[in-house]
């Protein structure tokens, strides 16, 4: 029997908001980290699961986010309100500039530039030194805050920032696979050259549902920045892509809830094998090859 879209979303929520209430603070630590991956689950999902294009900048999304945020709040740390719009949307735009040239060379350029951006975010806060920290990273001594709520700070209060950043990314996602540009995507995902046939202006709607991704990233970013209260580029490195590429390559590109699922489900799972020690990555390379094979013959029936 198929659950109902909204119920399923309904009940993932509530049940996100339970763990949020129930869970005791110090272990709320691990569950953020775990919501910002899944944040950027859902953040690749705009760009492979609707515009069909792979990521490989999630990871310098999220750091272009947090460094800016970061930075900025250095300097003027009462203007929360516009130093985050303006990271987000600012993160958003380059990512949407990036796609549309892209998209004119063919498959696979996006890719390599993508790596390229990973590559460059990386060097680039490591030779700028004295402003990022370099390689000993930055403290992050300025909060988030906004007005009538006042300092966002704490794990409980993060968790919350980031299942709302959550809840409002899967409400876009749904909003636009839904809409007549979320169709015109699907063409462009299925037949590229069919749907340029039809009058479908590619590099738009990609570009627009890239920047979507990388705007969703960078807000991630943002919250992770400030709630570590250090920021260095080994937080946010490929390896966080790669991440992001595989949960969302098991849960299924395009479908919303199963890739956030398998990113909270399995990140949990393989934090909790620490206690096999030196067996552990042999026990999480299985872990992760069998969801890999369920999601193979989930999409194969």
């Amino acid at each position: 029997m198929t659950v109902p879209r909204n119920l399923s979303l309904g009940l993932f929520f509530a049940a996100l908001a339970v763990v949020g209430l129930a869970t005791p603070g110090f272990q709320l630590l691990a569950v953020n980290q775990h919501l910002f991956l899944a944040v950027n689950v859902l953040a690749l999902n705009f760009c492979l699961g609707l515009g069909g294009q792979i990521s490989l900048a999630q990871a310098a999304f999220a750091g272009l986010g947090a460094f800016g945020s970061v930075l900025l709040h250095d300097r003027f740390p009462e203007a929360t309100l516009v130093i985050v719009p303006a990271v987000v949307l600012g993160t958003g735009l380059l990512a949407a500039m990036l796609s549309r040239p892209m998209e004119r060379l063919g498959e696979g350029f996006l890719a390599m530039a993508t790596l390229c951006v990973s590559l460059v975010f990386t060097n680039l806060v490591l030779t700028l030194e004295s402003v990022t920290g370099g390689s000993a990273g930055h403290m992050a001594n300025a909060r988030l805050a906004l007005p009538l709520l006042g300092s966002l700070s704490g794990d409980r209060a993060t968790f919350f920032c980031f299942a709302g950043l959550l809840a409002l990314g899967s409400y876009i996602f749904l909003a636009l696979r839904d809409s007549r540009l979320g169709r015109a995507l699907a063409a462009c995902r299925g037949d590229a050259q069919a749907a340029s046939s039809l009058g479908v202006d590619r590099a738009a709607v990609r570009s627009l549902s890239f920047g979507l991704g990388g705007g969703l990233s960078a807000a991630a970013g943002v919250i992770h920045g400030h709630y570590t209260g250090f920021i260095s580029p080994e937080q946010y490195h490929l390896e966080l892509s790669l991440k992001a590429l595989l949960f969302l390559v098991i849960g299924g590109p395009g479908n919303l809830l199963r890739p956030i699922l398998a990113a909270l489900v399995l990140e949990t799972a393989m934090s909790w094998l620490s206690v096999l020690g030196d067996a552990r990555t042999l026990v999480n390379g299985l872990l992760l090859g069998a969801a890999l094979l369920a999601g193979y013959w989930r999409a194969s029936r």
